[in-house]
């Protein structure tokens, strides 16, 4: 009884940024997926699709509210006292791979009251080559993300020649999702393990556990609503009883696993046999089986218990 949890993000930084938390906050039994933001419309079967607040709104649009958990990451306190002992009115420069990017970090620098610095933005994937050299090569202050500003990652790789050697770069650790989205993530899990629960335990009452199809009890209930049906649509409906010949002389001869690979053997037939969604077998008791055809007159019930001898 596995939990199917997407983990969507803007990018595989922030994909791997999220699974972590999903990883480390939930216990077994989940499988996940993971796209970006740009390719996550194939998944559609997931239990629970994981991505951050500023997606929120567009995850919910096509997966539903009910099926969407939005994480609030915020970068380490560390982070925010190094920002807030640079005296007022200094530029500093936002440096993300997108403006959704800059605009996340921006809403944290506004919520800790740390606007008194001079901030300006360079969406790398976003903005001409030329106008991000000028900015870069003219800063004497730089942050942003690991993923962006860290050693070895885009500001040296892509812009490390306009780099001036005596900018500060200002590097936002990892970020920790905060402990209210964490709860909302728990709390959506431990909900979809108790359905699951729930639909495995409604699943096994309505078995026969030897044959693994509907058992007795199913078989009523299905019985009395195709009943109904019939005589409120005024259609045929056709019910059979089959009851092995010789199956106790079989059994007590054979051997009781003999008997039960017997039965498994029988069930798995009948119920091959039935080719339309309506067409309904159950185990009885015993060695007693029923077939219930909707629909079906006697000559076309025969020509399917016919199939079933054969």
């Amino acid at each position: 009884m596995s939990i199917k949890i997407a983990v969507i993000g803007a990018n595989p930084a922030n994909v791997e940024e999220i699974e972590n938390v999903v990883v480390e906050s939930l216990a077994g039994g989940i499988e996940i997926e993971t796209a970006t933001i740009d390719s996550f419309r194939h998944l559609t079967d997931a239990d629970l699709y994981v991505c951050l607040v500023n997606r929120q709104e567009q995850m919910e649009e096509v997966f539903g509210s009910e099926k969407v958990v939005a994480l609030e990451f915020v970068p380490p306190v560390e982070y925010f006292l190094a920002l807030s002992k640079i005296p007022a009115g200094t530029p500093v420069l936002v440096i993300n791979n997108s403006i959704a990017g800059t605009r996340v970090l921006m809403e944290h620098l506004r919520k800790y009251d740390l606007m008194h610095l001079d901030y300006d933005v360079v969406a790398y994937d976003e903005m001409e080559p030329a106008t991000i050299a000028h900015k870069i090569a003219s800063a004497a202050f730089i942050t942003g993300g690991s993923s962006y500003v860290g050693p070895g990652k885009d500001l040296y790789k892509k812009f490390g020649p306009y780099l001036a050697k005596d900018t500060t770069i200002l590097v936002s650790p990892p970020r920790i999702a905060t402990p209210s989205s964490i709860s909302r993530l728990c709390q959506a899990y431990s909900r979809l393990q108790h359905d699951a629960v729930l639909d495995e335990l409604k699943r096994l009452a309505s078995i026969d556990y030897l044959t693994q199809i509907p058992n007795r009890r199913t078989c009523d209930e299905v019985l009395c609503r195709e009943w109904n049906r019939a005589r409120r649509e005024q259609t045929t409906l056709s019910i059979a009883m089959l009851d092995l010949d010789f199956f106790k002389h079989y059994n007590d001869h054979y051997g009781h696993t003999a008997g039960d690979e017997c039965l498994q053997s029988i069930a798995a037939t009948i119920n091959s046999a039935l080719r339309r969604p309506a067409d309904f077998c159950a185990r009885y008791g015993g060695e007693e089986f029923v077939v219930i055809l909707p629909n079906t007159d006697s000559d076309g019930a025969i020509k399917v218990l016919e199939a079933m001898r054969q």
